[in-house]
C-alpha cells in the first residue's frame, strides 16, 4: 500500500524534472561555489583574513545592501560565535580598517558595525569579474528564464538558511 505524498512534502509541490536535470544543477552549483570559494580564498589572503572574517564581511555587506543595521550580537549569531570570539573578531576587523563602529541614530546607547567604505569599495572591485560573469550568463537568458532564476536561488537560499548545520 503506496501512499501518495502529501502537500507537505517539498517534493510533491515540484514539477517532475528529468533526474538528469536536477543532477546537472547540483552539479552546476557546486562549480559555482567552487570558483566563488576560490576567488574568496584569494582575496582573503591578499587581505589577510580569516574565513570567519570573510563571513562577517558578507553579514556586513548584506546588511549595507539590503539597508539594515547590525549589532555585535547579530554579528555573532549570523557568524556563529560567542560573545568573546564575537569581540575579538570585531576588534581583528576594526584593526584592519574593514569595520567601523557608530552610534544608533534612533538610540545612542546602541552601537552598530558597519563595513567601512574602504573595505566594501576593495570586495566591490575585487568580486566585480564574477559580477560580470552572472551578468553574462543571465544576458542570454529571456526575462522568464532569469525570473524563474532569481526565484529558484531565492528559495535555494532561504532553505539552506533554514537547514540546521551538519
Amino acid at each position: 500500500m503506496s501512499s501518495a505524498p502529501t502537500p507537505k512534502d517539498p517534493e510533491a509541490a515540484q514539477p517532475v524534472v528529468a533526474h538528469s536535470a536536477r543532477a546537472d544543477i547540483v552539479a552546476l552549483l557546486c562549480a559555482y561555489v567552487s570558483e566563488s570559494l576560490r576567488a574568496t580564498e584569494l582575496w582573503a589572503a591578499e587581505h589577510g583574513i580569516h574565513d570567519t572574517d570573510i563571513r562577517a564581511m558578507a553579514a556586513l555587506g548584506e546588511a549595507t545592501r539590503t539597508g539594515t543595521t547590525m549589532t555585535a550580537g547579530q554579528l555573532g549569531a549570523a557568524v556563529g560565535l560567542s560573545s568573546p570570539a564575537t569581540s575579538a573578531l570585531i576588534r581583528r576587523l576594526e584593526d584592519a580598517g574593514h569595520v567601523t563602529r557608530v552610534r544608533d541614530p534612533q538610540d545612542r546607547r546602541r552601537v552598530l558595525l558597519q563595513a567601512s567604505p574602504s573595505a566594501l569599495k576593495g570586495a566591490e572591485a575585487y568580486f566585480r569579474p564574477m559580477g560580470r560573469a552572472v551578468t553574462a550568463a543571465l544576458a542570454v537568458c529571456d526575462p522568464a528564464d532569469t525570473d524563474a532564476v532569481a526565484r529558484f536561488l531565492q528559495q535555494l537560499v532561504t532553505h539552506m538558511r533554514s537547514a540546521p548545520p551538519t
